[in-house]
């Protein structure tokens, strides 16, 4: 052999071929195999879970008319709440977001109801209602606002950007 030494303890036996076959795996490489594999699958599971997350999110940036989630502030639930003051009958949040408005509403006497494409966001809402013990006026559904008739209700709250609005009217 090269070098002077004995065989590799691991290499004991060539082929007819001339390569040379391992007998062994040996305990070292077992356990390098075993976290090369634990790390390929957390790696693998941690981009699909930031896939699975981030996707809701993004696509709307994709569509022909980009409708971002922006969160309504403390001060706009306040206005929207100040102005259904006088106002009675259901109530509609088109693209609820968070549903901060929707509980908001629900909190005020409304029955209220939000539609949101993003499931991650109705999922949050539908949390954070029973959380507020609103629940049970407060609705949130998954939904695209251009497949939803809103005639039924008789108050409707939407934030949105100038191009939807002409979309939305006509």
């Amino acid at each position: 052999m090269e070098g002077g030494g004995g065989a590799s303890p691991e290499i004991l036996e060539e082929s007819h071929s001339g390569c040379v076959l391992p007998t062994s795996l040996g305990a070292n490489s077992l356990k390098k195999s075993s976290w090369g594999f634990l790390f390929t699958g957390i790696i693998g599971g941690t981009l699909v879970a930031v896939y699975a997350v981030a996707t809701p999110f993004l696509t709307p940036a994709l569509r022909k008319i980009c409708l971002p989630f922006v969160p309504a502030t403390t001060k706009q639930i306040e206005n929207v709440v100040k102005m259904l003051h006088c106002r009675r009958g259901s109530l509609v949040d088109i693209g609820s977001g968070d549903g901060r408005i929707v509980i908001a509403a629900a909190k005020a006497g409304f029955t209220a109801v939000g539609y949101e494409l993003n499931p991650w966001l109705v999922w949050y809402s539908r949390y954070c209602a029973w959380r507020e013990g609103v629940h049970g006026s407060a609705k949130f559904y998954i939904s695209d606002l251009w497949k939803v008739t809103f005639s039924q209700y008789s108050n409707v709250i939407i934030f949105g950007v100038p191009q939807m609005y002409l979309w939305l009217f006509n």
